[in-house]
C-alpha cells in the first residue's frame, strides 16, 4: 500500500470516528440535560471530551505528532479547506443553539449550564459532522 491509500484510509478512519464523537456529544448532552446531571464534577469529562474534540478538528495533533509523508497527506490543502468550512457551520449552528435556547427558556426554565451545554454541543457536532461529511465525499 502506497502512501496515498494508506493517507486516504486514515481520513476514512478519522471521519467515522468524527460521527461517533458527534453522537457521543450528543449523547451525553441529552443524558445530563433530561436527568439534571450539572454537578461539577460530571462536568469535567463532558469538558475533557469537548476540549479533545474541538483540539483534533483543528488539526493541531498533525502539527505536533508526527511529521511524516502521511500525515503531511492527511492534512492537505482540501483538509485545511473542509476544516475552515466545518468551522463555520459550527459557528452557525451555535448562533442557531443559542437562539433556540432562549425561545425554549421562555417557555421551560433551563439553568445556565444547560444552556451552554446545548450550545457547546450543536456548534460542536455540526463542525464534526461537516468536517466528517466533506472529507468522506473527497474520498470518493
Amino acid at each position: 500500500m502506497n502512501l496515498v491509500e494508506k493517507a486516504e484510509r486514515r481520513s476514512r478512519s478519522r471521519a467515522i470516528l468524527f460521527y461517533l464523537l458527534a453522537l457521543s456529544l450528543l449523547a451525553s448532552t441529552i443524558l445530563a440535560v433530561t436527568n439534571g446531571n450539572e454537578a461539577p464534577n460530571r462536568l469535567l469529562p463532558w469538558f475533557v471530551m469537548v476540549g479533545a474534540t474541538a483540539l483534533n478538528l483543528t488539526g493541531l495533533p498533525f502539527r505536533w505528532g508526527r511529521y511524516g509523508p502521511v500525515s503531511d497527506l492527511m492534512n492537505d490543502e482540501t483538509t485545511r479547506y473542509h476544516r475552515r468550512s466545518s468551522f463555520e457551520a459550527g459557528f452557525w449552528a451555535m448562533i442557531v443553539a443559542a437562539a433556540a435556547t432562549i425561545v425554549v427558556a421562555t417557555f421551560e426554565p433551563l439553568n445556565a449550564i444547560a444552556l451552554g451545554r446545548i450550545t457547546i454541543t450543536a456548534g460542536l457536532m455540526a463542525a464534526l459532522i461537516a468536517f466528517a461529511t466533506l472529507e468522506i465525499r473527497a474520498s470518493r
